[in-house]
């Protein structure tokens, strides 16, 4: 069994269409199809198409709900400016189908538990929670599954804690590594690949500056999608 897993899409189409996985048996997606970028109606078709498990992140709930997504001060007036071009891009079908996505899934694959969750399962929407945060010790105590899946920090990574694997695939379109190469994840058979890979980026910096939203607005989110870190120098914070 091989399955796909990524998260946050943030309305980068350039870099979902360019996923260089054709093959598999199931793609997953951990949340936050919307927000930051130039295409949320075309990506919430094509998860829509190829997606077979989807769930609901902060930029998604507030998308559809027309409520803050409670980013940090580096993302907040980025976001407040994409959110409101986002529920203008998309359909009214758009915005129902991000307000039907659950806020958590839970299923087995060839008798392995999995819990799939944006966040944390004591917060599925909001926390941020890093690799090495103390915090996953209680995080996998409120669940049973052998694989805990989460998204949101936008940088991937792979732990154990105690008998539960966890992973975040990190972000397909917006990635805080460092690098700007979009991230997601490959569970084939109980084995776990991290991978990362290039994409026409400047497809979609031409999109995020024909987007009507200030002109510094517009330099920030390309220095996030250039440098592969937070604008203005500030520390990884939740987005």
């Amino acid at each position: 069994m091989k399955i796909v897993i990524i998260s946050d899409i943030h309305a980068n189409l350039a870099a979902l269409k360019a996923l260089p996985e054709s093959q598999f048996d199931q793609l997953w997606c951990i949340g936050d199809l919307v927000d930051y970028g130039p295409d949320p109606h075309e990506v919430i078709e094509w998860v829509r198409a190829n997606a077979t498990v989807v769930v609901r992140g902060n930029h998604d709930h507030a998308a559809g709900f027309s409520v803050d997504p409670q980013c940090s001060p580096p993302y907040k007036k980025l976001a407040e400016e994409t959110l409101r071009l986002t529920r203008q891009l998309c359909t009214r079908g758009d915005l129902d189908y991000l307000k039907s996505l659950p806020t958590y899934r839970e299923l087995s694959v060839n008798s392995t538990r999995f819990y799939l969750v944006h966040a944390s399962p004591t917060d599925p929407l909001f926390a941020y929670v890093p690799k090495d945060s103390p915090t996953w010790r209680e995080e996998v105590n409120c669940i049973a599954a052998e694989v805990l899946v989460v998204g949101h920090t936008h940088t991937p990574f792979a732990r154990q804690e105690g008998n539960t694997t966890i992973i975040n695939p990190g972000s397909l379109g917006q990635p805080k590594t460092g690098r700007p190469l979009a991230c997601y994840a490959v569970w084939h058979d109980g084995r776990i690949r991290l991978q990362e890979y290039d994409y026409p980026i400047d497809e979609t910096i031409r999109g995020i500056r024909a987007m009507p939203i200030p002109a510094e607005d517009q330099e920030a989110l390309i220095t996030v999608l250039r440098g592969g870190a937070v604008p203005i120098g500030r520390p990884l914070v939740r987005n």
